[in-house]
């Protein structure tokens, strides 16, 4: 009857280790789900942040071009002449990136971009590591002295 009762504690030991493994394996997937929603959601914070002022500056140097362009054919009192000669260096270096497709930006701007996503990473895996350290010795509940 002793060993039943020893198999019957162990049994009940196993049982809550198993459910509290299988609490802890939930918990850490769910602290991982929301670790990655974060840094996805903050990506997109920084996108959208981004887009709108790149949309503002781009309304910006157009207003600036027409000005410019207004301006000139005033001076030259040709008001398309005005527009030509601001079109041309625009038209230029469009063209240039169109053809010569340089290089040395696409991997610029590729070398940043990965930057951001590995910092992004790296700062959200920090994140998920600090909360979970366990501590070495557990308090223990004894009426030792």
């Amino acid at each position: 009857m002793s060993s039943e009762k020893r198999s019957d504690k162990l049994g009940k030991r196993l049982r809550i280790i198993t459910a509290d493994l299988k609490l802890y394996l939930e918990k850490r997937i769910e602290l991982a789900m929301l670790n990655v929603g974060e840094a996805v959601s903050g990506l997109m914070a920084a996108s959208v942040q981004r887009g709108i002022g790149v949309f503002l500056l781009l309304g910006g140097v157009c207003f600036l071009l027409f000005a410019l362009a207004i301006y000139l054919g005033d001076l030259l009192n040709s008001r398309s002449l005005g527009y030509v000669i601001v079109s041309l260096p625009l038209l230029l270096v469009g063209g240039l990136f169109m053809f010569l497709k340089p290089k040395s930006v696409f991997k610029q701007l590729q070398t940043r971009f990965e930057n951001e996503v590995v910092k992004s990473i790296d700062h959200n895996g920090k994140a998920i590591e600090e909360p979970l350290k366990i501590e070495k010795e557990a308090p223990s509940n004894s009426k030792e002295g």
